[in-house]
This record gives structure tokens, sequence and C-alpha cells, in this order.
């Protein structure tokens, strides 16, 4: 029996492999469409009693395969769909020798090794080395690589591996052989080649102790202006690091390349990180704000993860939070020190509530630790990851930032080189503050957004207000809480602040009244969600006004206008009608007064969309919710006409560069277009248009589009031509394109068809994909459309994916989980075309277990 054969992977069966591979010396000679492989082993028995040798390979052509020099007879091993096993292997320690043939030009899974653009790359996380090379390809198996790599120079002129290059030379018939190696052992995951025909750009950083690291990035030709700001986010990166925890890059190198087809964001592999091109290429006239912002964090993501994921790596995959979750808060901090805390915040807790919220509530709820998984990659969720991060975040609000360091610190040192699990790290943490940290693992192993009650009431004796605070659902798993609080009077003075850690299920808070009369504070509770919570507390409408005013917490002061938001959609809902709009008037105006931040003050003027909305409050009707929203949009931009124009006039000369005064510029400019659009005279379309053919700056030329896209605007179909003109080359900026025409708006399904026929579509591409499907599947008014038009437009797509990239098949399908939630037929609809999906004859394992989970939920 293999250790493949069982569909399902268990946590509670883990165990360390048999056989050890310390050491590996590979071989590729590198052809488009018959690269041959070789990889020479160093095997050792770990275990007292010998068992069989298991290599994982799939869709491998199988050549040979020797021990110690000799040809293996066929009778001594057998070669599977899922690898070769040997089941008798001669000795407890010996060298094995296999080769394979593959073809990277048919490869459309973007896994393994495969083609794009001018060169071939590979993408190995989570087990895509199986599909280059026989191996034992599992995060516990650690090697120290030495690769050599022979090609055709007129094909291959820039050759690239993990580690340092320690020889190249020319051969003969044009081609030439390099050889790399790196001295740190490495699991499969993190191996890397790349090579084609690349422009090499330079940069150098000077580490703490005075050592020169080469910094390269690597793109295809005419990007080379592009890659300034990728190269100074990741000198701030490694300074950070550096300056934060004390840790220093480890080697001489660190290379980046820009690959074109890439079904991730980017990949850490030790000093060779592939990344997604839309997150390493920027300039101030084909990237927006938030894509330089993407780029400085997921820059310093993978960076990080050269010590957090890296020097200390995992030891199973249903501990990919340890490395994921971690490193995530690592880059969330580092953009935090390298922005505006709070507006960093606030973004990611919107994040936060739009799409993991949900996913907890939802048929793919599953724990950060996974208990069990059919195929790996579906496990790269925004719970593994973003709910990850908060749990790292919530162990930092409980010791302290100071200790965290310490903590951390501690961990990589102590478990350099191995691979370990959650224990391991929150162990670590536990040490450095002298105690267990009671309840914490649980929050690895309960899935579900806990919800937190608040009852109040008042106790005459004492003449305090007493607050009740129940975890709803932590029977089986309680946790532990941080709940940093304040209180205000009824003026919204601060009176104080606190930060209570509460274990358990119940805590209970009493806070002294304001006066003899027993008149009530204000309390915020888990300010800038201080624990990744749903908060269900029943505060007055007049004390939300003076949170959302007077809060001295940013993120708070936000998300409590939010709620005023939110529940004047609900007493809209249940009223029939849009209700008087008059405390978010009044907060709104109060504003304006503040003075605040430019960038805050804009993501504060900014009114949630329908997905917020529906998540919100637990409505899903979205034609009535869009109703509502127009309704209040358009009052908003009655009411404030006069201040949206000043506004616009007084941040309108911006200056194209990367600072904070003038992203807040231009955002701000941008949030007084946005609601002068919705102005019921239509008598700013034309100033929108101006503004997209004058912009300096991305960020204005997009925005304008994006608006007159949302309002169905008489000048949107000009807009739309404007922008494709003048960026039909740029297919990294078509991407736009491609998706504010589907984002938002009712019938996009046809537009969409229209768009995929487009000659700069290719279905191919995940970039494009994601620009098209994914956008169109997250605009609720087009995919829960009422005739199930917009289901069955994305399940065709789904199918055909299933054929080209299975690991963007089961992504898209991943967004038909809220169509339980769904009113009338839409349920049924949903679930036929589900149905059909998983009735496909050559469903693919990843699409297999997502539309399966689904169907189970219907």
């Amino acid at each position: 029996m293999t250790p493949s054969s069982s569909p399902i992977h268990k946590l509670e069966d883990y165990k360390p492999s048999p056989w050890f591979t310390p050491s590996v010396e590979l071989r590729f000679d590198l052809d488009l469409h018959l690269t041959v492989v070789r990889a020479e082993y160093e095997v050792v028995l770990q275990t007292p009693e010998k068992e069989p040798l298991f290599l994982n390979g799939e869709s491998l052509d199988f050549l040979s395969i020797r021990i110690d020099g000799a040809i293996l007879d066929p009778n001594e091993y057998q070669v599977t769909p899922l690898g070769i096993l040997i089941p008798d292997p001669p000795k407890d320690k010996f060298k094995l020798i296999v080769e394979n043939r593959i073809n990277p030009a048919t490869n459309t899974s973007l896994e393994g090794l495969y083609k794009s653009g001018s060169m071939l790359c590979t993408q190995n996380e989570p087990e895509g080395f199986r599909k280059i090379v026989y191996s034992i390809d599992r995060p516990d198996n650690m090697m120290q690589f030495r690769v050599t790599i022979s090609g055709d120079t007129s094909l291959f002129p820039v050759m690239l591996s993990n580690g340092n290059l320690v020889g190249e030379s020319q051969l003969v018939e044009g081609k030439k052989e390099v050889i790399w190696e790196d001295p740190y052992p490495k699991p499969s995951y993190l191996f890397a080649l790349v090579a084609g025909e690349l422009e090499e750009t330079k940069d150098t950083f000077i580490t703490k102790s005075g050592r020169e690291v080469a910094l390269k990035i690597f793109v295809e030709k005419g990007n080379e202006e592009k890659v300034g700001f990728a190269f100074d986010s990741l000198k701030k990166a490694m300074k950070w690091d550096e300056d934060t925890f004390g840790l220093e890059y480890d080697l001489d190198l660190f290379m980046i390349v820009a690959v074109e087809d890439f079904n991730m964001g980017a990949m850490e592999n030790k000093g060779l990180n592939l990344f997604n091109a839309k997150l390493v290429l920027a300039d101030k006239k084909s990237a927006t704000d938030e894509s330089f912002e993407a780029i400085l964090a997921v820059i310093a993501h993978e960076y990080f993860h050269n010590w957090t994921g890296n020097r200390v790596t995992l030891r199973n995959w249903f501990n990919l939070t340890l490395k994921e979750g971690l490193t995530v808060f690592r880059d969330q901090w580092f953009t935090e020190d390298m922005t505006d805390p709070a507006v960093k915040r606030i973004k990611d807790v919107l994040f936060l509530k739009e799409f993991q919220f949900p996913e907890d509530q939802g048929p793919m709820s599953h724990p950060i630790l996974p208990k069990s998984y059919k195929e790996m990659n579906n496990f790269y969720t925004v719970t593994v990851y973003e709910k990850g991060a908060e749990v790292i975040r919530l162990v930092s609000e409980l010791i302290g930032r100071d200790l965290f360091k310490k903590g951390l610190k501690h961990y990589l040192s102590k478990y350099d080189g191995q691979g370990v699990t959650f224990e391991e790290f929150v162990s670590s943490m536990e040490e450095v503050t002298g105690h267990s940290i009671p309840n914490l693992r649980n929050w690895y192993h309960r899935s579900g957004t806990p919800l937190i009650s608040v009852k109040e009431s008042f106790s005459k004796e004492s003449n305090e207000w007493i607050f009740d605070l129940t975890d709803t659902g932590g029977d089986d798993y309680p946790l532990v809480y941080s709940n940093s609080l304040a209180v205000f009077n009824r003026e919204g003075s601060l009176l104080k602040e606190e930060k209570r850690i509460m274990v358990g299920e119940r805590d209970q808070i009493r806070v002294s009244a304001l006066d003899q009369e027993g008149t009530k504070p204000i309390v915020s509770f888990f300010r800038s969600l201080s624990s990744p919570i749903r908060l269900d507390y029943k505060q007055t409408e007049e004390e939300t006004i003076v949170l959302a005013k007077m809060e001295t917490d940013g993120v708070s002061r936000f998300f409590s206008f939010q709620n005023l938001i939110f529940d004047w959609f609900r007493k809209s809902l249940d009223s029939g009608k849009g209700e008087n709009l008059s405390t978010i008037l009044e907060t709104i105006a109060d504003s304006f007064g503040r003075g605040w931040d430019k960038t805050y003050h804009s993501f504060y003027l900014s009114f949630p969309g329908l997905t917020q909305i529906s998540e919100s409050i637990g409505c899903y009707e979205f034609q009535k919710l869009a109703s509502l929203r127009r309704e209040a949009v358009q009052s908003i931009a009655v009411k404030f006409t006069s201040q949206f124009q000043i506004l616009f006039e007084e941040n309108r000369k911006t200056i194209p560069i990367q600072t904070k005064e003038e992203i807040g510029k231009r955002r701000l400019k941008n949030i007084a277009l946005y609601y002068l659009l919705y102005d019921p005279k239509n008598q700013f379309e034309k100033l929108a248009v101006m503004e997209q053919r004058e912009a300096k700056h991305m960020s204005e030329e997009v925005s304008a589009m994006k608006y007159l896209l949302e309002i169905d605007s008489k000048e949107k179909e000009n807009s739309v031509r404007l922008f494709f003109e003048k960026w039909k080359h740029d297919g990294l900026v078509l991407d736009v394109w491609f998706a504010a025409q589907v984002a938002s708006g009712e019938d996009r399904s046809k537009i969409a068809e229209k768009l995929e026929k487009h000659p700069q579509f290719n279905i191919r591409n995940p970039n494009k994909v994601r620009a098209l499907y994914f956008s169109l599947a997250r605009n609720p008014l087009s995919f829960h459309a009422e005739d199930g038009s917009g289901y069955q437009f994305i399940a065709e797509r789904i199918k055909r994916l299933n054929e080209i990239n299975p690991q963007m098949a089961a992504a898209l399908t991943k967004l038909f989980s809220p169509v339980s939630k769904q009113k009338g037929e839409l349920p049924k609809i949903a679930k036929i075309e589900l149905e059909s999906i998983a009735n496909l004859p050559n469903l693919s394992k990843e699409l297999g277990e997502i539309v399966g989970t689904i169907l189970n939920s219907l």
C-alpha cells in the first residue's frame, strides 16, 4: 500500500517519514517539450525497522532507477500513477538515482515546471515537486540541494535556482551549464528553478553586520523600468526585520523573478522568490496606490518567510498557518509601520469581515489547523492566512509586542533548521513570558468566528453598570481573548482605557456610573478588533453616534460609523422604505471639521458595498439593498455637494509620488468625485471623464472609470474605450479594465461573455481569470441574479478551468459558498449547476473536494 493511496489525509494519522533524503543532486537538461530530470539522493532509514520506500511522482515519464549505481530489476520496484514503490530497499543507507521526463510546455496546471511567456519556471508549494521528479515530497523531509541546469543559450540565457551560483560553463552546440548550491537544508516545496530570456536588474543592501547582499530582480524585456518600487520595498523589509527582530539575511544573494502566469501571489523559495508580475511591476502611470501598497506588503511577506517558513519550516501541511498566519502578521505590522497604523488596521478588518467571517460561517468553515484534507491546494484559505494572522496578533496583544519580539527570536533560534508545529511556536511564547497562556491552543482547533454577547445591567447598591460578556459557542473549545476597551462620558470625553484578558466563556466588567443618578457611561469593547470576534452588543443610537465622532481609537471610530449605516439598513428593511438619514448626515457633517489625516478621512467617508452590508445585517436580498444603498449615497451627495466640490478642488493638484500626503490627497479627491457622480442631476460626469483624461496617476485614472461604470453613466462607454486605447499594450493594466466592467451592476454576465472573446483575454492566465470571472462572481447583483444566469455562466467556466488549471477552478467554485443563504429558487439553481460540475467525467481532485463540500450544505 502506498502512502498516498488514501483519498483523505488526517492529522491524527500523521507519522514522520520512515525514510529521509538529507541531500540531493538534481540535473535538468532543459527543453520546452522534453526536459530530462535526474535526481541523486542520499537515502537514510529513520525507523528501527525497515519499511518500504515510496517516492512521490505524478504526471512523470519514468526512465530509470538505480541504487548504489546498479539498475534495479523491474521486480524490485513498482511505478504507479502516484509514484514509485520500492517494497524492500536493500540497505539502511544508500544512493538512489532516478530519472524521468516532463513536458513543461503542456503543463497548464502551473504546478511543477511549466512555461510562462519566454521562460520556464517552477511552483512547488505544496506538492508540485512531485510533478518534476520522483521524491519524498513532504515538508518534514529537508534536503541540501545542488542543482545543475543545462540548456540552449538561445532559449535559456538566464538559468537560476536557489542559493549561490558555484559554477558556469559553455558546452558544445550553443549550450550552457550552471551549478547552484543552497547551503541551508529545505523541503522540496521551497525548491525553485527559472530559465529563459530575462533581463537582470540590480541593487544592493548592506546588512547591520556590514555584509553586502546583492539584490536582483529578473523581468521580461521591456519591464526593466518598473522594478524601482519593488527594490525599495525589499530594502525596507530587510532593514525592518533587522531593526524589529534582529533578523539578518543569511545569503549573499537575494533574487526575485516576475512571472506572468502564476496561480498564487508570490512564493518564498529560498533566495529565489517567484512573484506574480502584478506584485512586482509598478510605476505611477500603470499602478494604483493600492497596487503599490500590495507590492510593499507582499515583497515583505515573502522576504520575511526566509526566517518564518524557510529557516524554521513545517512538520506537515496541517500546520500551514504556522508559517502563513505568522508571516501575514509580520507583513501587516511592517505595513502599519511604513504607512498608517489605523488605516492599515481598518483595511485588514474590512477584509476579515468581508471574506474570512463569511468563510467561517459557510460550508468551507474549518479551523486554522485543519483536521483533514483531500487536496492541500484547497487549504490556502483566508482562514489559514488572515484568521491565522489574527491569532498571532492576539498573542502579541496578550503578552505585549516587546515580549512577542523576544519570543519570536527564541522560537527561531531554538528550532532553526527544523520542521515544527504550532505547538513549538506557542511554547516558545510561553517560555519567554514564564507562564502558560490558557486556552490559546484552542484557537487552532475551533472553527467559526466566536460571537461575544454583551448584556448590561445596573446595580443601585454599588452605583455601577455591569457588563456580562459571554462566548456563545465556547462549550467545546473555550478560548482566551484580549479585550481592549475604553470608557467615555455622554459627551465623548475619554474617562479610562483598559486591556482585559477574558479566559473561558464569561467575563464581567463593572464600571462606575457617571453620577449619583446612575447615568450609564459609554463603553467601547474590543477596540481595533483586539480579538477576531463578532460582537453582539445593542448600543443605543446616541451611544453609537458619540463613538462614531469621539472614539479616540481611529479603527473603532470608523466601525462605529459603519454600524450607524448598517442600523439604517436594518430599520429601512423592517419598514419597507428608506428611513431618515439624519444621524448619518450629521456624523458626516461633523467629520468635515475634524482635521483628520486625509487617507483616514477618505476611508471614513467610503460607503460600504453590497457584500459588506449584506454580511453585516444578514440580508441577501441584493436588489433591495442596492436600491436602498443608491438612495443613501444620493442623499449624502445632495446634502454635501458643496463640501465634496471643495474637497475635490483642494486635492486636485496631486503629485504622482508615493508619499503619505499625496496618497491621501488622491484618495480624498476620489471619494469626493464618487459622491459627486451620484448627484441626481448627473452634472459631474464630464468632470470624471476629464479627470480620467488628465490623470497623472493610475489611482485617479482607474477610479474615474470604475465610478462611471458603477453609476451606469452615459459616459461609461467613452471611458472604457479611452482606457483601453491608452493601455492596450500593457497586460497587467488591462486586468483592471476587464475587472471594472463586471465588478458592479446587473446583467454583467452578458458583458463577461463578450469580454472573454476579446483577443487579449486568456483563460490560461490566472490574472485574467481572476480579473473577469472572480470579479463577476463577487458582484452580488450579477452572480446572484434571480434568473440564475450568474450561476450558470460561472459554472460553465469552472468546467473549462477544470481541464486547464484545477487550482483556479476550485478557487472560483468557493465563491458558490453563500448560495445557501439566497432567497427563492437560487439555492436550487445553484445545486443543479454544482451537480453538473460534480458529475464531470474527469473531475480534478481539487475541484471535486470543493464542489462536494458546498453541495453537502445545500
